[in-house]
């Protein structure tokens, strides 16, 4: 997911929370969470989007998306202090029990290149430079990826590693891509001989291309799992026309990259606008409402149960739009962020959607 975390200090709240009913006899296969993006980069609102992890989740992603720390990294430095305080922040913050998710992106927001160095890094220029004029399977960026993995994993102890996010993009230029391959092969060997008792997996974004699928399908002695990265009404065949509509997407979608090889089946990172997407930079007008939100969310639901899925993340809990103008008056804004600030379960004003309480539904199952 493509967006960059801000420092986050904050208290956590305790509320209380009231759950829907549900028949008894009915179970779900797979653990439900988000990640903890809030609404706005306030306590107030990160304490809200840690209450709902805390309260409707069994289980959070911790995303990183904001580049690497290549020289700390690599020399066994300290890590920035902005990147360690937000790692206690969001350990501190997250409750006993929930299951993690680690998920770390070693390329920048294009997905099609080498992730940039860390937006916090106080790093000399010169030096990110150089690190920045490395191909991503160069033995020294190898080397600094690795480190900078096992740090996280050590402080987190999660219980499933995404350690590539979105990696098969339709548009990666063919030199680059071996170059990535090579670099994803090599990492997933160092890190498998380092914590062989976890899932490692790179994700892989849903689209109808062959390109893609056949980037997917390069990467597959790489991953553990078919781990799907899915925002359909951005670029999915039957938005052509602007409707978002679920009930008109193609045939087997998602199940084709289910099926493309019997491992363990996840969904990485989701979600579905709930209102309008109008990007004219891009060249995106949408179609969204609340009921097909819902529809969304509960037919990737049901297809996790189906497939029976290890877990599910939908990325954010509640609208940015406040964010998004926060980011605005930071100079960190890209027009990119829009495409994902209509997605929450709660609408900018906090107002539950219908499809907060269908994941409420789901939640009230009994997991097996």
């Amino acid at each position: 997911m493509k967006r960059y975390w801000l420092l986050l200090s904050l208290s956590l709240l305790t509320i209380g929370c009231s759950t829907t009913e549900s028949n008894v006899s009915e179970k779900r296969t797979f653990y439900m969470g988000v990640t903890p993006w809030p609404a706005d980069f306030t306590s107030a609102e990160i304490d809200s989007a840690y209450q709902f992890i805390n309260h409707h989740c069994d289980i959070v992603s911790h995303h990183f998306d904001d580049g690497v720390p290549y020289e700390e990294a690599y020399n066994n430095q300290p890590m920035p202090t902005e990147l360690q305080q937000e790692v206690q922040n969001r350990i501190s913050r997250t409750a006993v029990g929930k299951k993690i998710l680690l998920s770390v992106a070693p390329l920048n927001l294009t997905r099609t290149h080498k992730a940039d160095y860390y937006l916090h890094s106080t790093i000399d220029a010169t030096i990110k430079t150089n690190w920045e004029s490395l191909p991503s399977n160069h033995p020294h960026v190898v080397i600094a990826y690795v480190k900078y993995m096992s740090w996280l994993i050590d402080s987190f102890h999660p219980n499933y590693i995404n350690y590539g996010v979105e990696s098969n993009s339709a548009q990666f230029n063919t030199a680059d891509f071996i170059n990535y391959k090579d670099f994803l092969a090599q990492v997933f060997s160092q890190l498998k001989t380092l914590y062989p008792n976890i899932p490692l997996f790179v994700s892989f974004m849903v689209d109808e291309s062959d390109a893609g699928y056949t980037n997917a399908e390069q990467l597959l002695p790489y991953t553990d799992y078919v781990a799907l990265s899915a925002y359909p009404y951005v670029g999915i065949s039957s938005s052509s026309n602007g409707s978002t509509n679920p009930a008109l997407f193609p045939a087997n979608y998602f199940e084709k990259y289910i099926a493309i090889a019997p491992k363990p089946f996840v969904i990485a990172e989701t979600g579905y606008i709930a209102e309008n997407l109008i990007v004219p930079s891009y060249s995106i007008n949408k179609q969204g409402t609340m009921a097909w939100q819902n529809d969304y969310l509960e037919k990737i639901s049901q297809l996790c149960s189906t497939h029976q899925a290890k877990f599910m993340i939908w990325f954010c809990s509640k609208d940015y739009d406040a964010g998004v103008a926060t980011l605005q008056s930071l100079g960190l804004f890209q027009d990119l962020f829009l495409l994902w600030q209509d997605t929450g379960l709660k609408d900018p004003s906090g107002h539950p959607r219908p499809s907060y309480h269908t994941w409420l539904n789901w939640m009230a199952k009994d997991k097996i």
